[in-house]
């Protein structure tokens, strides 16, 4: 039997190829002996894309003994290795008892060959990652073609191929429609769907409640946290309104939680940490280094999407260590919100307890203070949308066998319900306008604290991570007068709520709305409809536009005149010519012959 792949990949490597597996594949599959030439039902899926490809190796796992970074830095300009990733480095101890560095890459022998002609000493290791994922292609071929919800519920312990993550999440929509929203977020390099999933009492996004995203598996070859995600969305579902799991129903009924589990589908079918451009896509963020100006396209749709979206903290899981990871990682100096994070990191390490107990203390580290790395997820995230990012390691080994899956979760249900929990921690709640109501598109900064938070202009609704504390809040938002709050006070874990209503700007005419055009939109994503809510302090001719992203006119909602006050006008997701639109990011514009207001608004499929 012969399979015909894209690509072969030789950890990291990429090159034309053809796998030949004969009987032992014909085996696996079930097919028993085929013609040469046959393709199998199960090598591809319906876009004729292959659902997994023969991980081929050339390289081993080491163990190194180093004394600190610096000699990890003076080992790689000696010696530069190809897979180096900071995930290969562990705090330890020598036998003496005086602090190490544990540095296990995974080198070719040409490599090994070099690290000891340079008189590095290491130890060579079993090769968990490469029997965890020949494991992994040995249960896709048993399984076949089975859909992805009836395969992936049979086993105790399974890892999905990229299209049954779809089928799941399709299923999970279907069965609990009032708390469940599947979406993609864009395609990858070789067109797999990024998948995606809403699970909330309101997954439309039609109230306010803080947005929550959870994301995995930027590389490829670190599946777990896949796995978790996709046993969280189960969770949530199979357990909300149940006796007995009232933490769950309040955290359906109170928070928004994005559930993207495969950053990387491309790397994820290939067993490679890289997409298939060979790029780390944890490496490949714009700001704040901004040492990465070419951006790879799965980046360009999470950032598309974070950016539609108004997300108070998030995740993104890996393999290869056991610890939460908070920012900056690419400076020493300390994140504004330092004091925040360390709380956050502890709600997620005091519950695991391998995780507590491992080699980092009580389970966290500071980025940088590990290893000094530009380009991540994290550092963009919370520099260009404000969300408070932390990368979660949960495991040493990147792929465990199947079997392992279980005890996994069982370290990490109760971490994941608590990190979602905390995004109410510190002082939240809604900014509006005064005479009106209406939520404003609005700033709160906190004294001493560099990083402002803004409202979800849509609801008006605020979230600002503080530890325990006392503290004073500005108010500001266009049109008017900014207002200072002193003396609110918050404990960790007792959220604080503080709504502020907000007075116009005096006016000359009594009663008139104040300030510049305003304009919002809720739900924000929508599917198949949102509403523009326009704000004109005085009556006029106006237009209020959609375009697209590269900056073409798609419809055009409202021509002539607008009375003073507040406009509600619909969008069902339609061009002009009235054909439906496709999902992604377009522009709301709001002119009048003096002011304009803007607000981008996200269609989701």
């Amino acid at each position: 039997m012969i399979i015909q792949c894209d690509l072969q990949r030789s950890r990291g490597l990429v090159r034309p190829g053809v796998i030949t597996l004969g009987v032992m594949l014909g085996f696996l599959l079930g097919a028993g002996l085929a013609q040469a030439g046959d393709t199998p039902p199960a090598a591809r899926d319906a876009g004729g894309l292959p659902f997994w490809e023969i991980a081929v190796w050339n390289d081993f796992p080491v163990r190194l003994e180093l004394e600190d970074n610096a000699a990890v830095a003076a080992l790689l300009e000696k010696v530069p290795l190809a897979s180096f990733s900071r995930e290969q480095l562990t705090p330890g101890t020598s036998s003496a008892g005086t602090p190490l560095v544990v540095f296990t890459p995974r080198v070719t022998e040409a490599e090994a060959a070099a690290l000891a002609a340079a008189g590095y000493r290491f130890t060579r290791l079993a090769d968990g990652e490469k029997s965890g994922r020949q494991a992994m292609e040995e249960g896709w071929a048993h399984q076949g073609l089975k859909s992805g919800a009836e395969a992936w519920r049979e086993a105790a312990g399974y890892y999905p191929t990229h299209a049954q993550i779809g089928s799941i999440f399709a299923q999970m929509e279907n069965d609990h429609p009032d708390i469940c929203r599947a979406f993609t977020w864009g395609q990858s390099v070789q067109g797999r769907e990024l998948w995606g999933l809403v699970v909330s009492a309101d997954p439309q996004n039609t109230a306010a409640e803080p947005e929550v995203r959870l994301s995995s598996s930027m590389h490829g070859n670190e599946p777990v946290g896949l796995v978790l995600l996709m046993n969280l969305a189960d969770y949530l579902t199979a357990n909300y309104q149940v006796a007995g799991f009232e933490d769950v129903t309040e955290l359906v009924d109170n928070y928004e939680i994005h559930i993207m589990p495969l950053h990387n589908p491309d790397g994820y079918v290939a067993g490679t940490r890289e997409n298939a451009h060979d790029v780390d896509l944890n490496r490949n963020f714009t700001e704040p280094a901004g040492t990465h100006p070419t951006v790879e396209i799965e980046n360009t749709h999470f950032m598309d999407y974070a950016n539609g979206q108004h997300f108070v903290i998030s995740e993104n899981m890996h393999g290869g260590a056991l610890v939460v990871n908070y920012p900056w990682d690419y400076t020493f100096t300390l994140n504004p919100d330092d004091a925040a994070l360390i709380p956050l990191s502890l709600e997620y390490s005091t519950r695991n307890l391998p995780m507590y107990y491992g080699a980092f203390p009580q389970g966290i580290t500071n980025g940088a203070a590990w290893y000094v790395t530009t380009g991540c997820l994290q550092d963009w995230s919370y520099e260009v949308t404000g969300c408070i990012d932390v990368t979660i390691e949960v495991g040493n080994l990147k792929t465990p066998p199947a079997g392992d899956l279980d005890g996994y979760w069982d370290d990490n249900r109760e971490s994941l319900l608590a990190f979602v929990k905390a995004a109410r921690n510190g002082i939240n709640g809604v900014v509006t306008d005064a005479s009106t109501g209406t939520p404003l598109d609005a700033t709160i900064t906190v004294s001493g604290n560099i990083k402002p938070v803004t409202t979800d202009p849509g609801h008006g609704d605020y979230y600002k991570l503080l530890p325990t504390g006392t503290y004073d809040l500005v108010f500001e938002a266009a049109g008017h007068v900014t207002r200072t709050v002193t003396g609110v006070t918050t404990t960790w874990g007792t959220p604080t709520v503080l709504d502020v209503a907000l007075e116009a700007e005096a006016s000359a005419v009594p009663g008139r709305p104040q300030g510049g055009l305003r304009l919002a939109a809720a739900p924000n994503p929508f599917n198949p409809r949102t509403t523009f809510y326009l704000t004109s302090p005085r009556a006029g001719r106006a237009t209020l536009d959609v375009f697209d992203l590269q900056g073409r006119r798609v419809v055009r909602l409202v021509e002539g005149y607008l009375s003073e006050g507040v406009l509600e006008v619909n969008w069902d997701g339609t061009a002009a010519g009235g054909q439906e639109v496709g999902a992604g990011v377009y522009f709301a514009r709001l002119t009048s012959a003096d002011d304009q207001a803007l607000v981008k608004v996200v269609l989701v499929k």
